[in-house]
């Protein structure tokens, strides 16, 4: 009968409708919807959107220019892998380019 009840509640069977909860190592774990809510709210990216247009509309041409003449930058162009650019809070990277 064991066998059988864990065959039904990893496959999903005996749990199909419900939610809100999980379980670890045979330990069930009920999470109110409260905490779900405070979990989704932590998990969630901020929305960008408003930050991303406030630096374009910032940018003057010609910006950033510069770091496209240069030679490291021309050789990461010629096999594009991550780009990671550094500097201090409020020195324009995000109106770079």
């Amino acid at each position: 009968m064991r066998d059988k009840e864990t065959r039904a509640i990893t496959s999903g069977i005996m749990f199909q409708n419900a939610s809100h909860f999980a379980i670890h190592g045979g330990r069930f774990t009920v999470v109110s919807s409260d905490e779900k809510e405070k979990i989704q709210k932590w998990l969630n990216a901020p929305d960008c959107t408003m930050d991303f247009q406030t630096a374009a509309n910032k940018r003057a041409e010609g910006t950033g220019q510069w770091i496209l003449e240069r030679p490291m930058y021309i050789k990461w162009k010629q096999s594009p892998n991550l780009l990671w650019i550094q500097g201090k809070a409020g020195s324009g990277k995000t109106i770079l380019m």
